[in-house]
């Protein structure tokens, strides 16, 4: 018996009301595409419900004793956390399908451009509408279209519908506007004889236009965004500084944070907001549904090392029993002493170091990664249009890539090359693509070079369906530059924020730092292990939400997380200098 199975025969009884009570989670769950019935899935968060009673009664329970609650009180407290632990999956449940159905939708916004397109190069080199949208099913760098696709194809089998009627009734399931612009008009241009080729290509050119229009404005949210982000990070972190100094030197004051909350604030609540940041930052980007994943891989492999190596660069300064291997302990000391940094910047100079080894390796690959995307995607423009040029000449497809193939499209020659050889010794050609796909991590790229692969298949690779592909593939390389020089402002602005943190900051314990003759006593060097540490994790993560947010790449942000601790060291010495204060020797 599965898990389906059994809860909803012991539990149907908290299923079925519960569908009854919520039924547009139906839609949600149909939109989203989880298959499974509202009845079952309630069955299922009923489980979860009486689970997370019990949790919640035990954690009230133990947290009760712990802080040795009086008797008479334990039963309210105990009541409230097993009611919230019923609770919450039942709204965690509810949401979900909701949050899937809008991540859902807002991946189809992206990928109907690139169906429509598919679907015009396909209908020029001869291949029906409809046939085309279902060839769609075999596409996998479409994955939300596909399911729409398969969805299609269930109902005219289980229904017995035309195809017509089949796709203006999936059409009306799925709330988007370019969904469903695109199946109904297409729909209807069959239905009264118009000239469907000519409405798909006028289609498809509106969606790119749309998709201008988006781009602009994911530009101006991203842009607020970041506006926010600076605000909170740079002046709310210097308020809680501040404050921090403040009732350290003047204890009358009454402004007192202790230091296991400014910790808590410090290493906690600040990345935390920064990770926040950046997932709000992924769902309001144009996100492709294929990934570089390399420089990823790369961070898992050094992390744990660099972790190792920051436990004994950092931790000893404020422990001295987490020290282990004196060795890094007494290099960081060297550091300091050479830089000149008065005793007390240990610590920060230790995170520092960690944070820039950790980057350094991803940096590197997200680099050569995005520039070997970029000279792919460049060559594989030029490609297609001399490729259209070379075909209207009246040269076969394969007879073009022939000739072409010892001219310089940057990275993407070598590809070229070895389809041409490939091609010459008799491998069909989806092969061909199935074997250098793995080889590509761009998804523009990949979906150009299976369109071109598709269309030879289909159609002869004919002029009309070639002419229509390079089109399509220069308006999608507009607007890739489009996106970016929009994004690319908003880089200034980080740093900028950095600079200001870590200057207000250094001036403000200069002052302190030389305020023994007006009464005021502050640990000096406590302070400085304290508060200067903190911030080289700071810009870090100022330097990861920039990335995410100018590229939609968290990887390219440790470019700049490096650059940010350097110019916020680079501040420190600067500032110092200027102001004469006794951070430095």
């Amino acid at each position: 018996m599965s898990l389906r199975d059994f809860c909803y025969c012991y539990l149907g009884w908290l299923g079925i009301p519960l569908a009854n009570l919520f039924k547009s989670i139906e839609k949600d769950l149909d939109v989203s595409f989880i298959q499974i019935h509202p009845e079952v899935y309630f069955s299922i968060i009923g489980l979860a419900s009486i689970i997370g009673l019990v949790i919640g009664g035990g954690i009230a329970a133990g947290f009760s004793w712990l802080i040795h609650l009086p008797i008479q009180m334990m039963p309210p407290l105990v009541f409230i956390g097993a009611i919230g632990g019923a609770i919450a999956p039942i709204g965690v449940g509810i949401l979900y399908p909701k949050m899937m159905a809008s991540n859902r939708l807002d991946s189809l916004k992206v990928e109907i451009p690139y169906a429509s397109m598919f679907i015009s190069v396909m209908t020029s080199g001869g291949l029906s509408p409809f046939d085309s949208f279902m060839r769609l099913n075999k596409m996998d760098m479409l994955p939300e279209i596909k399911k729409e696709v398969n969805r299609i194809e269930t109902i005219i089998y289980s229904t017995g519908s035309d195809p017509l009627s089949a796709l203006e009734l999936a059409a009306r399931e799925v709330d988007v506007k370019e969904y469903k612009e695109l199946l109904l008009g297409y729909a209807l241009s069959v239905r009264t004889g118009g000239d469907t080729l000519h409405y798909l290509f006028s289609q498809t050119h509106s969606m790119f236009n749309s998709l201008a229009s988006r781009i602009k404005s994911v530009a101006d949210n991203m842009g607020l965004i970041m506006e926010a982000y600076i605000i909170l990070s740079v002046l709310g972190v210097l308020g809680i500084f501040l404050i921090f100094v403040i009732g350290l030197a003047l204890p009358q004051s009454g402004m007192n944070i202790s230091s296991s909350t400014f910790f808590l604030f410090s290493f906690i609540i600040m990345p935390a907001m920064s990770g926040l940041f950046i997932f709000v930052g992924d769902t309001g980007q144009i996100n492709y549904p294929v990934s570089d994943w390399r420089p990823y891989y790369v961070l898992f492999g050094v992390f744990p090392f660099v972790l190792g190596f920051m436990s004994q660069a950092v931790l000893p300064f404020f422990r001295p029993q987490l020290l282990y291997v004196p060795f890094i302990r007494d290099l960081i000391i060297s550091i300091r002493i050479m830089a000149g940094f008065a005793e007390g910047a240990e610590p920060a100079i230790g995170l520092s170091l960690s944070l820039i080894l950790l980057s350094i390796p991803v940096a590197i690959l997200d680099f050569m990664s995005s520039s070997s995307n970029s000279g792919l995607q460049s060559g594989v423009i030029t490609f297609l249009r001399d490729l259209v040029e070379s075909r209207k000449s009246g040269l076969s497809p394969e007879k073009c890539i022939n000739a072409l193939c010892q001219r310089d499209y940057k990275q993407f020659t070598e590809h070229l090359q070895n389809i041409n050889l490939k091609i010459k010794l008799g491998y069909p050609i989806k092969t061909i693509y199935e074997e250098m796909k793995e080889d590509i991590k761009d998804w523009h790229v990949r979906l150009n070079i299976y369109l071109l692969i598709d269309s030879m298949e289909i159609g002869g690779g004919s002029e009309e369906s070639l002419e229509a592909l390079a089109e399509f593939a220069e308006t999608t390389q507009r607007l890739e530059k489009e996106k970016r020089s929009v994004l690319l402002p908003l880089v200034i602005v980080p740093y900028i924020g950095a600079l200001i943190l870590a200057g207000t900051l250094v001036m403000f314990l200069s002052f302190f730092s030389n305020s023994a003759g007006m009464g005021i006593s502050v640990p000096i060097t406590e302070l400085y292990k304290t508060l200067l540490t903190p911030i080289s994790l700071h810009v870090f993560n100022l330097g990861l939400v920039t990335g995410k947010i100018s590229t939609g790449r968290v990887s390219a942000g440790f470019k700049h997380s490096i650059l940010m601790v350097l110019v916020s060291l680079v501040a420190v010495w600067m500032i110092a200098q200027i102001g004469g204060g006794p951070i430095f020797g």
